[in-house]
């Protein structure tokens, strides 16, 4: 190569790192111009970017960058070719509103790491409730990945609500104040963030994880504001041909009610493919389950001749599931027939109910309550017990105990869901991480846990604080399959049959497990409400009084019913609370309401009256206590 040749091939790098340091940040800025993310290269050559709403800052200026064969590619960079994008569109969607929206402004950022010579791109997205990043570095051949620079810095002043395990995410979103935060605590997004002067609210997360390692955050000192991301079940990963990042997000609004009606997650993600857009196997609907109102390390509750009573209560309740969990598979052994054998008599006894059958299932091989089985983490293990339970006729698949989120258990996830869609199964992950978006891809998964659900009062107790936090912090990520739900008196610990109920409303699952015994639901006092709820909802608005923690305050819509579930998570205060009907369109309701009994948790005080849209209810709740209301327009 000549000297011309040479100094032509290095100027446009050395012209580009001179113009980013003094050149104004590239913005990018939502549909309705109030969210607006900034990305440049400060003086010392990091590529950075901050998060505004409404003129005030959310996320201060943070590092970006990734580790790739032991070079940081967002240190001593030339920021380059800014290339704009949008997006508008609806689709279909199975959680809080029945159709998500995914409107945005883009920007696709060239970028050179300059002593390397590495080019790749940052892609950022700006929606009406938050913002989006990831990198995509082209190259072929095997490349090492091990971790990202990426952080999150949140203004001085900020409240903070995370949870610490990392494993499984089953643990209580608590409140922080940043100065109370320990240097090095690692925490499982979303962190939810109260923003300072009542600017709003923010949440960090990660979408469209896929073969690549899961994100958790990291504070990153004493007190710190500054939040890295950090990747705990994998020190490095090896990956072949171009490198695409999840996205980084930055969910932010005025108000919880635009964090609740997010669809950033999933709109960051592929659409799914058409057989699987509109495939009729995939149906929402309500389950019961035996294993949580059973006794653990006993297999009784699952014992066979037990189950087809199971299949008559759910029926009876107008579900649409049932769920046969740990144990079916090695006490369903008899001298006559297997447990395929008998797999497909409950099942082809459940379809003369209309009732589904779902089966539990360990994702690897190991021991379970004293039990060895087989798992499901080769092909040839996965597609024959897919094989097996599609020809019993089985609708859904509950998978267990992965407890990581490894790049190879992340790609566990996605063969599941790929081969059980060859299948028609649909498939609840439990012992699992985070939702990132995969039912927009693969919308045959219904449900996951991630989440600190109510089997924790077989052995400890979930504070109402836990249940008035989940609708504000974990569930702004997607479905999640708490089981909610219990009237019987000793379960109910520190909460009361008004709260139980109410959580059913609050909390989004599109196959919903009730974790009680039938004949619990048919003697509480509200058998024909809990036949009522359904699992997903064409509108919700979070209503005024909503404090994370505190008090959750949702009305939801079912075609033209709409439920009300109030929770207060104080566990030592009563609390009134006047409920404004305007939501209601015009007309007259039937409304069912069910209230605490003042000094009792075990009862509901139930009264009916008719209402309109100019009306206010006045409810009184205990502490740990709730309210629903069910409203039915009045036919004329």
């Amino acid at each position: 190569m000549g000297i011309r040749a040479i100094l032509m091939s290095t100027i446009p790098v050395a012209v580009l790192f001179a113009c980013t340091v003094e050149a104004a940040p590239i913005a990018i800025t939502s549909p309705n111009g109030q969210v607006v993310a900034s990305v440049c290269a400060d003086s010392e050559g990091r590529l950075t970017y901050s998060v505004r709403l409404g003129g005030q800052p959310v996320i201060e200026p943070s590092p970006l960058g990734v580790v790739v064969d032991g070079e940081d590619l967002g240190q001593g960079v030339a920021v380059g070719a800014v290339r704009r994008s949008s997006g508008n569109e609806t689709y279909p969607w199975l959680g809080v509103h029945s159709t998500a929206r995914n409107h945005y402004r883009g920007a696709t950022i060239a970028v050179t790491h300059t002593a390397t010579g590495t080019r790749y791109t940052l892609e950022v997205r700006a929606f009406d409730c938050g913002m989006a990043m990831r990198y995509i570095i082209a190259g072929d051949g095997q490349r090492t990945v091990s971790g990202e620079v990426t952080a999150f810095t949140v203004p001085a002043g900020s409240t903070v609500w995370f949870q610490t395990n990392t494993n499984n995410y089953e643990k209580p979103y608590l409140r922080h104040a940043l100065a109370d935060i320990k240097k090095d605590t690692y925490l499982g997004p979303p962190l939810v963030v109260r923003l300072p002067d009542q600017v709003g609210y923010a949440a960090v997360s990660e979408a469209a994880l896929s073969k690549y390692s899961g994100m958790t955050l990291k504070a990153c000192g004493e007190g710190s504001p500054v939040f890295e991301a950090a990747f705990q079940d994998d020190k490095s990963w090896i990956l072949v041909g171009t490198i695409t990042t999840p996205w980084r997000v930055v969910m932010v609004g005025p108000d919880l009610n635009t964090l609740v009606n997010s669809d950033i997650i999933w709109n960051l993600c592929p659409p799914a493919p058409k057989e699987l857009a509109n495939a009729d196997w995939i149906r929402p609907g309500r389950s019961l389950w035996h294993w949580w109102s059973g006794t653990m390390g006993n297999w009784d509750s699952v014992a066979f001749d037990k189950q087809k009573a199971w299949i008559d209560a759910t029926a009876e309740f107008g579900f649409e599931y049932y769920l046969v969990d740990a144990g079916w598979e090695h006490t369903w052994v008899t001298p006559d027939k297997d447990k395929w054998a008998h797999l497909k008599e409950l099942c082809d006894y459940g379809k003369t109910m209309s009732v589904g059958v779902n089966v539990w299932k360990r994702w690897t091989t190991g021991n379970t309550e004293g039990i060895t089985t087989e798992g499901l983490d080769t092909p040839e293990l996965r597609r024959d017990f897919f094989k097996h339970c599609s020809e019993a006729g089985v609708t859904g698949i509950k998978i267990d105990y992965m407890d990581s989120e490894s790049v190879k258990i992340v790609q566990f996830y996605e063969d599941v869901l790929v081969d059980a869609a060859k299948y028609r199964l649909m498939v609840n992950f439990h012992g699992a991480y985070k939702p990132t978006g995969e039912p927009r891809t693969w919308p045959n998964e219904v449900s996951r846990e991630g989440i600190q659900g109510l089997e924790y009062n077989k052995w400890s107790a979930l504070a109402p604080s836990h249940y008035a936090s989940l609708p504000f912090t974990r569930y702004l990520v997607g479905h999640g399959d708490f089981t909610p739900g219990t009237f019987t008196p000793s379960m109910l610990k520190g909460t009361t049959f008004a709260l139980q109920l109410a959580s059913a409303v609050c909390f989004t699952s599109p196959v919903m497990h009730w974790a009680d015994k039938p004949e619990v639901y048919r003697e509480c006092g509200a058998f024909d409400v809990i036949k009522a709820i359904p699992s997903v909802w064409d509108e919700t608005c979070v209503l005024p009084g909503s404090q994370i923690g505190d008090f959750a305050a949702m009305v939801r819509r079912s075609g033209d019913v709409w439920f009300v579930g109030l929770m207060n998570g104080l566990s030592d205060v009563s609390r009134g609370y006047t409920l404004e009907l305007s939501f209601l369109p015009k007309g007259q309701y039937e409304a069912e309401l069910l209230a605490d009994v003042p000094g009792r948790a075990d009862a509901f005080d139930r009264s009916e009256r008719t209402v309109t849209r100019d009306d206010t209810i006045t409810v009184k709740i205990n502490p740990g206590g709730g309210f629903v209301a069910v409203l039915t327009p009045v036919k004329q």
